[in-house]
């Protein structure tokens, strides 16, 4: 689901950039927070996406030229918004003996353990509480509970990072920051491949970019390559399990996976 509500939003001149705005503003305004408080995720998956050979942006950024970046439309600049571009991805599934078969000739696998939707109004104005990604928190907790792991045993959280403040709004709804505080988690590293819960590792869709359609395919490679031990320079230490979510629209769709190392 790629579009607005047209009879709410795309008839009165809505985008997705100005719908993302209006998230941000409300955000900034419920919780007394600037737009320097966003500048860290734009930073760190341009940190990166320097060592993504995929990446579309490989581009060093500091928070100067995140804050100078040009207004699209208020509060969003053009470094809290994805480029999106042209993409290829495509991955084999398989039953466990092909796989298994598959690995012993050579070639890692992994396991999807959990995989679940969660959904909710397409239009802002018809959600619940348009500061909580609902559709996020509902897939997050089904695709958790498939796989019989909580929050703490996630090593990656390859998110929807299609605007910074979904970025933020993911890490609330999925329970790994407090409502109000999600803008903050990262600014001591966390999110880096090093830290408690790296995110965007490769770049995410704010560098490597968001070519749309093969955007959900890219991230299950990348997290692929991760849980392998073949993702270069970006490696995560030691990885077993992964969300990996993807969003449609301002979060009316929601699909996580969760993907865990196999011996």
């Amino acid at each position: 689901m790629r579009r607005p509500d047209w009879e709410l939003e795309g008839i009165n001149g809505e985008t997705f950039i100005s719908l993302n705005a209006r998230l941000m503003k409300q955000y900034m305004a419920t919780y007394g927070v600037s737009a320097e408080d966003f500048g860290h995720f734009a930073i760190t998956a341009h940190d990166n996406g320097l060592n993504n050979p995929m990446g579309f942006l490989q581009k060093k950024i500091d928070m100067d030229c995140y804050l100078n970046s040009r207004m699209l439309v208020d509060p969003v600049k053009l470094l809290d918004a994805p480029p999106v571009c042209d993409g290829a991805a495509a991955v084999i599934l398989a039953t466990e003996e092909v796989a298994r078969a598959a690995h012993r000739n050579g070639l890692p696998m992994i396991k999807v353990a959990g995989s679940a939707i969660g959904t909710d109004s397409l239009a802002l104005d018809a959600r619940r509480d348009i500061l909580t990604l609902d559709g996020v928190a509902i897939s997050t907790r089904r695709a958790l509970a498939q796989a019989g792991i909580k929050n703490e045993d996630v090593d990656i959280y390859e998110l929807h990072d299609a605007y910074t403040i979904i970025t933020t709004l993911s890490l609330e709804a999925a329970g790994f920051a407090e409502k109000g505080k999600g803008v903050h988690f990262g600014k001591q590293g966390e999110i880096t491949p090093g830290g408690k819960l790296p995110i965007s590792t490769m770049g995410g869709l704010k560098s490597r970019g968001h070519p749309v359609g093969a955007t959900g395919v890219y991230q299950l490679v990348e997290t692929y390559m991760q849980l392998t031990g073949t993702a270069g320079a970006n490696q995560v230490p030691d990885p077993e399990f992964a969300l990996v979510q993807n969003i449609g629209g301002t979060g009316a769709s929601v699909v996580s996976h969760i993907l865990q190392r196999c011996a």
